[in-house]
């Protein structure tokens, strides 16, 4: 008998040496194939003498099931791996909850091998065999120091890490946290390593109650702690009640279907993540005292936001997602810009420090004053000031023909400086608003010690203004420089093609204009790969070039403390890159990403 099945071992063709079947009624005849002329490798297992033609046959059936098995249980294993399903701390959370944060210190999948290649940058991690002993150094370090040494993180806390934990908020006690009331329904859950016990983790614990059979107890007035499984439930008695019973009953957050797609949203695997569910938050917030024609009843339902954290090997990614509702604009509300590349990155110099960038400004001002309008507690208020913008053509002449604006900080001789930067419709419009903003300056000036002189360079005119000093005016104020000229203000302008540089003195605007593409802030390796990675297409682009920022900071510290930065914090800060926050709203779906590198 073949000990794998009740069958004779004889019936197996691949094994015994028993003639094939005939055919059955109404199989079609078998072909005289010569086998020998279609040479089969053959395991030392199978090799025996030919069976003919039938077992040749049932032996390709036989193989192909298995193939056919074999790639089912492939794009079956390989579909349950995409899901990446939901950590099991999860069903002890409630469906309703309105705030799931779930943190991941066992690292899972890749995230482990990221974060050794993340934190090989920086000193004392160079060892990847160490990683281990490095992190519990390093949190035990921590727990240390934030307990004042009374609790051991090898007994007390390491115990608590064997998996996923997961803290939830249930909407009362979200309204509790905004009345200043002690909230009720927090819920802590961690995955333990088998040995924690509430003892051993809390000290002396007593007897509080038992729900469905789990004991429960009691570590300090309404605080309690159970073990179900090798999950450790911590909270008020009845927060650890509803985690039982949403465990015990299928009821948990794993379950719902919003969190589901939210989490869904989230790329790979992830070291934390947190959800915020909008509706019990509209609805604490209407329990509390509500700014002064903020209407609530406006939000939409539905609303959520998910939020995760994961690693690379050289950054740290922060995702952030909402669903984007624009049924609540006004019908003559423009729509939004398309996502798109940077306009500015190509015009701005390669050692600029950080700069701001939004596009489609002049449609988002549009929405903003659509909705304005459209909102009786907020319409007066509008129509008094685009009365008293007609003289300037009204808002849509100020701000409808802008498509990207920028803010940009650039190093400059005594330190930084910074620039506007527009891009307008087309070149025509942009030189017709430049020569508004001079005639407007020069009537603002008349009979003032303000000056307005221009100037040429490389072909562009570049209207400077004077302003005087104004240290009188902010005499007093602390961290204004005093003195002669110490006070002296000066603001420079100029338009190339659809381009409007504006920029305080000290030839920033000359320095702008003269940038090309291969000196420019596209060319830059630390804004390539931070933005490569936060998203170059976007609606909106933060960016600040750490590397340089760090080495900026340096050069103005005072003696006595440039010996601490050098030793202590420079060996780490000198190895992150640039920091990017890009925001992309082109969707269904509003996507926030934050990126930090490291070199």
């Amino acid at each position: 008998m073949d000990p794998r099945s009740d069958r004779p071992a004889s019936s197996d063709p691949e094994v015994g040496t028993n003639p094939s079947p005939e055919p059955s009624a109404g199989e079609p005849p078998a072909i005289d194939v010569d086998v020998a002329a279609f040479p089969v490798p053959r395991s030392p297992v199978t090799a025996g003498p030919t069976t003919g033609v039938g077992g040749s046959r049932a032996r390709w059936l036989i193989g192909g099931g298995i193939a056919l098995v074999a790639v089912a249980g492939f794009i079956l294993a390989a579909a349950l791996v995409g899901a990446r399903p939901l950590p099991e701390a999860l069903k002890y959370v409630p469906a309703d909850s309105a705030v799931v944060a779930v943190l991941h210190p066992e690292l899972p999948g890749d995230q482990r091998q990221h974060l050794g290649n993340f934190l090989a940058h920086f000193p004392g991690f160079e060892d990847q065999s160490t990683l281990d002993e490095k992190i519990d150094e390093v949190l035990g370090r921590i727990t240390s120091e934030s307990s004042n040494g009374e609790i051991d993180y090898a007994t007390r806390v390491k115990p608590l890490l064997a998996g996923p934990m997961a803290v939830a908020v249930t909407p009362a006690a979200l309204t509790e946290m905004m009345t200043g009331s002690t909230p009720d329904g927090v819920l802590f859950v961690a995955t333990t390593d088998g040995s924690a016990t509430c003892d051993s983790i809390f000290g002396s614990t007593s007897p509080a109650t038992t729900h469905r059979q789990v004991e429960i107890r009691s570590i300090a007035r309404d605080v309690g702690c159970a073990l179900h499984q090798r999950y450790m439930l911590v909270g008020s008695v009845a927060s650890i009640r509803d985690g039982l019973d949403a465990r015990l009953d299928g009821t948990g957050v794993d379950g719902s279907s919003t969190y589901k797609a939210a989490r869904s949203k989230l790329e790979g695997d992830q070291v934390a993540s947190i959800y915020l569910d909008m509706d019990p938050l509209s609805d604490a917030l209407r329990s509390v005292a509500v700014p002064q024609g903020m209407d609530l009843a406006t939000i939409p339902e539905g609303l959520w936001l998910m939020s995760g954290l994961r690693v690379t090997d050289d950054a740290l990614i922060v995702d952030a997602y909402a669903p984007v509702d624009t049924s609540t604009l006004p019908s003559d509300a423009p729509t939004s810009a398309p996502a798109a590349e940077s306009r500015f990155a190509a015009m701005l110099p390669a050692d600029t420090l950080g700069y701001l960038e939004a596009h489609g400004v002049g449609a988002s001002v549009d929405q903003v004053l659509a909705v304005m309008r459209a909102e009786p507690t907020t319409a007066t208020a509008l129509e008094q000031l685009e009365a008293a913008l007609r003289m300037v053509g009204g808002t849509d002449n100020l701000t409808g023909w802008i498509e990207d604006l920028a803010v940009a900080v650039v190093p400059t001789d005594d330190a930084v400086g910074a620039a506007v930067l527009v891009r307008g419709t087309d070149a025509a419009t942009a030189a017709a608003r430049l020569t508004q903003i001079k005639n407007l300056l020069v009537l603002t000036a008349t009979g003032t010690d303000i000056t307005i002189s221009e100037s040429e360079h490389d072909g562009v005119t570049i209207t400077t203004v004077d302003l005087g000093d104004v240290s009188g005016l902010l005499g007093g104020v602390v961290g204004v420089p005093q003195g002669p000229d110490m006070g002296r203000v000066e603001i420079a302008f100029a338009a190339r093609d659809d381009l409007v540089v504006i920029a305080g003195g000290g030839g920033i605007v000359e320095g702008i204009l003269d940038v090309d593409a291969g000196s420019s802030l596209a060319t830059s390796d630390t804004y390539g790969r931070v933005i490569e990675i936060a998203g170059a297409r976007n609606n909106l682009q933060y960016y600040v070039a750490l590397d340089s920022t760090f080495a900026l900071v340096e050069r103005f510290l005072p003696a006595e403390q440039l010996e601490q930065w050098t030793t202590e914090f420079k060996p780490y800060l000198e190895r992150f890159g640039g920091f990017a926050m890009t925001a992309d709203n082109s969707s269904s779906t509003g996507h926030l990403r934050t990126v930090i590198t490291v070199k």
